[in-house]
């Protein structure tokens, strides 16, 4: 108490001073600059750490963010940001279903209704990727990242739209859906090491296994790929179709399920529908992913239920959220890694859902669909350009009103009649429409 007391009355007479020589203009100047100085600081250190698209990686675009292997004793949950919604239900001992090898195969049942979707989540690459980005499954719903392979799937850390991160141990805490679809593969199947592709799927699927232990665990096969696309020399359908073989006889062994949406998106030449195809070969267009969600509707676990309604609550597509792995299995490097960007961005909306888009039910008067005139619930957009012509700098083309390239100009005192401007939009439209329907945005970057 002394030692305070003293304290006090040293500064007492120190202020005294200070104010007999300054006056109160002097201290209060001083006081406005020191009050001053501590918000400046605190004001610039805020925006350094929160600066968008910082990125300690050189030589990258700063929205990038590259994502490597983590050793095993760091992948601890890495809990979300508070205030999550997360969409799906959480499976219990009723809603866990062994397979048999008679039964390991899902099978078509007449009349599923989407509410199937809210028990299920999905762990996958940038096809999965498309299929958030195309509004057909709530982000939450999907673990998934650009170019991510199946061996580093365990030790990565995923960033979704909503600017969530998990960890595969994380997600599985709090994602412990009645269905869990694997929907991997296709990264890194041209690794010289057949043994080394089997081994690491195998240990993911365990490592899924332990930490859902109530949840059905379904390995969704390979879908095709174009044998002369763009990535022929990382992907032929002989080896998706080898790796096919074996998730469906790891499905039988381990009492799990198998889904063959191979079945939906080949064509009879054994190469993927034309119609289905993104553009480059690998990704699949918005109908293609359409097929792909019908697929998994209609063929669903035994037992789980599919009544209630399901509504995609669709988070944009944002660069500065988007995570990209260029590791040995992801097939990408750095040189064409901005294209492959650009394609996944491709996704974002530029129109509101059709109504007869089975995917999401939207209307001007359902408020659960999350959409503003710039951010409608379901994204279309342009298909992409072949893989031997170079991306043209915009993404949306114009509408086709002009005459044939190879004929020469209208003449400049040619002017429309009222009659044929109306119909020529019209059929412009429903053009526009059919293009974005085989729509290649969904080619993120999976190779």
């Amino acid at each position: 108490m002394g030692l305070l007391k003293s304290l006090r009355s040293f500064f007492r007479r120190l202020f005294k001073k200070i104010g007999r020589k300054l006056g109160c203009t002097g201290i209060i100047v001083i006081v406005s600059v020191a009050i001053g100085t501590v918000l400046a600081i605190a004001v610039f250190g805020a925006l350094f750490y929160f600066a968008p698209g910082k990125n300690p990686i050189i030589g990258l675009p700063s929205h990038i963010s590259v994502s490597n292997d983590l050793p095993e004793e760091e992948d601890e949950a890495s809990e979300p940001d508070g205030g999550e919604t997360i969409f799906i239900e959480i499976a219990s001992e009723n809603t866990k279903v062994e397979s048999t090898p008679e039964t390991a195969v899902l099978e078509l049942k007449e009349g599923t209704q989407k509410g199937y979707m809210n028990r299920c989540v999905f762990l996958g690459d940038s096809r999965t990727v498309a299929m958030v980005n195309y509004g057909l499954i709530n982000d939450d719903a999907a673990l998934a990242e650009i170019g991510i392979s199946h061996p580093s799937f365990k030790g990565n850390r995923f960033l979704n739209n909503a600017g969530k991160e998990y960890t595969l141990k994380s997600y599985l805490e709090s994602h412990q859906a009645p269905v869990i679809y694997i929907a991997l593969g296709v990264n890194g199947i041209n690794d010289a090491n057949e043994e080394h592709y089997k081994s690491t799927y195998l240990d993911l699927i365990d490592t899924v296994m332990n930490e859902a232990p109530k949840s059905n665990i379904v390995l969704m096969s390979i879908g095709p790929v174009d044998d002369n696309g763009m990535y022929k020399r990382t992907v032929q359908n002989s080896w998706v179709r080898k790796y096919n073989d074996f998730l469906l006889e790891t499905a039988k062994e381990k009492h799990i399920f198998y889904l063959n949406i191979s079945e939906v998106l080949t064509g009879s030449d054994g190469q993927v529908k034309s119609e289905y195809n993104g553009g480059d070969g690998l990704h699949y267009s918005n109908s293609g992913c359409q097929a792909i969600f019908d697929y998994i509707v209609s063929h669903p676990v035994p037992g789980i239920a599919d009544d209630g309604e399901y509504v995609v609550h669709y988070v944009k597509p944002n660069r500065r959220n988007t995570k990209v792995t260029m590791d040995d299995g992801s097939g990408i490097d750095e040189a064409n890694l901005q294209e492959l960007l650009n394609l996944m961005m491709q996704q974002m909306p530029t129109e509101t859902p059709s109504a007869a888009d089975p995917a999401v039910t939207a209307t001007p008067d359902d408020p659960a669909v999350t959409a503003t005139p710039d951010d409608p619930a379901v994204p279309t957009s342009p298909a992409l350009p072949p893989a031997d012509v170079p991306p043209a700098p915009t993404s949306v083309p114009p509408a086709p009103t002009d005459p044939p390239a190879e004929e020469p100009a209208p003449a400049p005192t040619e002017t429309p009649t009222p009659e044929p401007e109306p119909e020529e939009p019209s059929d412009d439209d429903s053009q526009e429409s059919d293009d974005s329907g085989d729509d290649d945005d969904s080619d993120d970057d999976d190779e």
